[in-house]
């Protein structure tokens, strides 16, 4: 993995339980959009989903991110 994809996942990592990174802190920190950071967790989360996550962890993860997703449409 990437240091970039290992940074993304780390911070979403931390905000997952709380309903994802803040707007604010996602475009300061990596300069996206909300829309093109959930799609690269998204894809992230498909292809290399964190290993100190239980596959539980990673669906309600999954989760947080569709609804982001759906939310900056």
């Amino acid at each position: 993995m990437s240091p970039e994809a290992q940074e993304l996942l780390d911070f979403e990592v931390r905000w997952y339980p709380l309903g994802g990174g803040p707007s604010q802190q996602i475009h300061e920190r990596f300069g996206m959009s909300d829309r093109d950071y959930f799609i690269k967790i998204n894809d992230l989360l498909e292809t290399e989903p964190p290993e100190t996550l239980s596959p539980v962890a990673v669906d309600k993860m999954r989760s947080v991110v569709r609804r982001r997703l759906w939310m900056a449409k």
